[in-house]
């Protein structure tokens, strides 16, 4: 349960709007993405020393004493922003860090997380997974001291710029079974490791990590007996909430800057604004925006009393919502500023990559529609 009170989340999210008014500017983001992979260092222990990525861990860990619901206010600005820093990835992977035996190498690390200094990524996906966080394939075989991974990990994101990867690998059981998951954190520079870095479609960077037999001991297992799925489950579905707070944010965002450009904007001598047909398409994509602000707010609601299978079913809820309200904005948004909208040089069609690619993201519409239906079949 959180210890912050609405005061304190007010200042959290006045801060992260100052931030990105002041100090995150379309041409800062193209520069990060061209020369630091995605982040600015200066930016990222701005994010430490306000306390961001201190949001959602345990006062005793050396947090604020919130929970993930805490952290949306800060991801609807940065969607505002299109922020490519990962505070997504480390977040997640720190979060599952968290339940963790706090000692040895575990608690530095956290340690280093909450300060800025490290960073740590999950990879999880793999080619034939689709969303699914259980479909592990990666396999953690014993050799007597400890294990050896084989397998491949995709699209892990900021990978990059981490200095640790927690994996998820199967020791038993079969590809899509709850049972026989593990955990284990290991350097990105162990012997072994293989990462192949790539731009995403929306910029950001993402790898695919090859484990080739890649030795770690009983120490680096963070889960024992293949018990890791509620984690990984849990994992999954705080991702996805916070990334519908992302895409709430940037579809604000093109919804106002569409109304803008079109009461601007004259065709015949006459404002676009002014034609009903265009009126009533901007009004579908506040529509399209406002329930997917609503349905977040109450799934946001619900969050903290559900237990992880539940929560993973409201995460799907929202998701299957996502895909086609972020896919809706976002092409009106383009279609409406006309072939300039197209253009790299202005932000409307990079707000419409990143909804897409969180579209995609840890399973898209389709997938967590086909969830929902086996839960209810079931």
């Amino acid at each position: 349960m959180s210890t912050l009170n609405q005061e304190t989340r007010s200042m959290l999210e006045d801060s992260v709007n100052r931030f990105v008014q002041g100090e995150y500017t379309f041409d800062d983001r193209k520069h990060n993405l061209k020369e630091h992979h995605g982040q600015s260092p200066d930016h990222w222990h701005t994010f430490a020393e306000m306390g961001w990525l201190s949001i959602p861990f345990p006062e005793e860990q050396g947090g604020l004493g919130g929970d993930i619901t805490d952290t949306l206010g800060v991801m609807k600005v940065f969607g505002r922003g299109m922020v490519t820093e990962p505070y997504l990835s480390v977040i997640t992977a720190a979060r599952l860090l968290s339940p963790a035996n706090y000692k040895g190498e575990v608690a530095e690390l956290l340690d280093g997380i909450l300060s800025g200094e490290r960073q740590v990524v999950f990879a999880s996906e793999e080619p034939g997974s689709r969303g699914n966080p259980l479909a592990v394939a990666l396999k953690a075989e014993p050799d007597g001291t400890g294990y050896r991974l084989s397998g491949e990990k995709i699209a892990v994101m900021h990978s990059l710029t981490a200095g640790h990867v927690l994996v998820s690998a199967r020791s038993a059981g079969g590809y899509t079974d709850e049972q026989g998951i593990d955990l284990f954190l290991l350097a990105l520079d162990a012997p072994g490791v293989e990462v192949t870095g790539y731009p995403m479609m929306d910029g950001h960077q993402g790898a695919n990590i090859t484990f080739n037999g890649v030795s770690v001991s009983k120490t680096q297992q963070l889960t024992g007996a293949g018990g890791a799925a509620a984690l990984i489950l849990q994992a999954s579905s705080e991702s996805l909430l916070m990334l519908a707070s992302e895409a709430v944010g940037i579809m604000e965002t093109l919804v106002r800057k569409t109304v803008a450009y079109t009461r601007t904007r004259k065709q015949f001598g006459v404002a676009l604004a002014e034609f009903q047909v265009l009126q009533h398409r901007m009004a579908d994509m506040y529509i399209e925006t406002t329930s997917l602000a609503n349905l977040l707010a109450q799934t946001a609601s619900r969050w903290l009393e559900a237990e992880a299978p539940q929560q993973a079913i409201l995460a799907s809820k929202l998701k299957a919502r996502l895909g086609p309200a972020a896919r809706y904005v976002g092409q009106q948004a383009v279609q409406l500023h006309g072939g300039i909208g197209m253009t790299d040089e202005l932000d409307i069609g990079h707000y419409f990559k990143r909804l897409t690619s969180i579209e995609l993201q840890l399973g898209n519409a389709e997938w967590h529609r086909k969830r929902l239906w086996r839960e209810i079949a079931a």
